[in-house]
């Protein structure tokens, strides 16, 4: 399993531009992780940082740093999905697109199963689809996302069970209704 890349310092930050620093990476990749194609990842860190920036004198350091920043952005990536599910149709993001050297018919086919894979996603309710990210892109174990979240072990375990579930459900069902 690949490590997970988390920013050294867990101790209260000094000053926004620390915490900027050293988080902005991560929190750009929760976003990506947790918003899929929906989500404009640099609006959703924007947003994020205009929270902490408001924020963090009140940090008190009751919980990690990576747990108060991930919850904010959990929230601030929960709510630009929303907006984006009123407002438009799904759209790929043009990043998520391959490369433009696979030949176009290979290219097409993963562009579909982005998209398959992140409606899929989609379809699962916010806890399942939080853990799923953690553990199966970002890489983290259920012990770290337990620390992360805040909860038990054993409720990550029962999520992510239910979770790959509720994802492998959902993804045989539009791999059916595509070749009907």
């Amino acid at each position: 399993m690949p490590s997970v890349a988390v920013p050294k310092s867990e101790e209260a930050p000094t000053s926004f531009a620390e915490v900027y620093r050293e988080w902005a990476d991560t929190t750009a990749r929760w976003a990506q992780q947790l918003g899929g194609a929906s989500v404009d990842v640099d609006d959703v860190v924007q947003e994020v940082f205009l929270v902490v920036s408001r924020q963090l004198g009140r940090f008190r350091g009751d919980a990690h740093l990576s747990t108060w920043l991930f919850e904010i952005t959990r929230k601030v990536t929960a709510n630009h999905r929303r907006r984006h599910r009123w407002r438009f149709w799904r759209r790929s993001r043009p990043d998520s697109q391959p490369s433009g050297s696979l030949a176009p018919d290979v290219a097409l086919e993963q562009r579909e199963t982005i998209n398959r894979f992140y409606r899929a996603v989609d379809q699962l309710p916010e806890k399942y689809r939080t853990v799923l990210v953690l553990y199966e892109i970002e890489g983290m174990s259920t012990r770290q996302i337990a620390d992360l979240r805040q909860l038990n072990l054993s409720t990550v375990r029962v999520q992510l069970g239910r979770a790959r579930e509720g994802f492998l459900r959902h993804y045989r069902q539009m791999l059916r209704k595509e070749t009907s």
